[in-house]
């Protein structure tokens, strides 16, 4: 059951977001050219799902390793010191991911305080400012598991 959460979550979670958006998208165009009425909260909805499905996205290119880069300097380099190279750059990437979640988590605390909410919904705008804070714990977590196996120096057990 692990293995499975740990190969599927991101992917799961972020077409789940992807099928509620289009759902939400498809009933407001429903609404809109055959009843003649459109909903006041689909679309904000649908855009507050699209910010969650990003977030979670960038997870899941950690996961399959999948962001784009410029390998002209990498290729150069043995594979050893490949290794090397991408043990940096996921470190680095890690320490800009911890000073996004620092400063976002006090935007989180200070919209919970404040008590804004949003538009349409009268929802807690909290919540929609969690999502950076959520997905870059998820990119922490596949930056450390590269990391790991990167360290082990097995490259068939880097996730791909």
């Amino acid at each position: 059951m692990l293995k499975l959460v740990d190969e599927h979550f991101e992917e799961a979670f972020t077409v789940a977001l992807m099928a509620m958006m289009t759902f939400l998208i498809g009933i407001q165009i429903f609404m809109r050219y055959v009843m003649g009425a459109s909903l006041s909260w689909s679309e904000e909805l649908a855009r507050y799902l699209f910010i969650w499905m990003t977030y979670t996205g960038v997870a899941y290119a950690i996961r399959k390793n999948a962001h784009i880069r410029v390998t002209m300097f990498a290729d150069l380099l043995p594979a050893q010191g490949q290794i090397y190279l991408r043990i940096l750059t996921h470190a680095i990437f890690a320490a800009f991911v911890c000073y996004a979640m620092y400063q976002g988590w006090f935007l989180i605390e200070k919209t919970f305080r404040f008590g804004q909410k949003s538009a349409s919904l009268g929802m807690p705008m909290a919540f929609v400012y969690l999502a950076p804070f959520t997905g870059f714990v998820m990119v922490l977590v596949r930056l450390a598991q590269s990391i790991f196996c990167a360290v082990r120096n097995s490259p068939e057990r880097e996730m791909q």
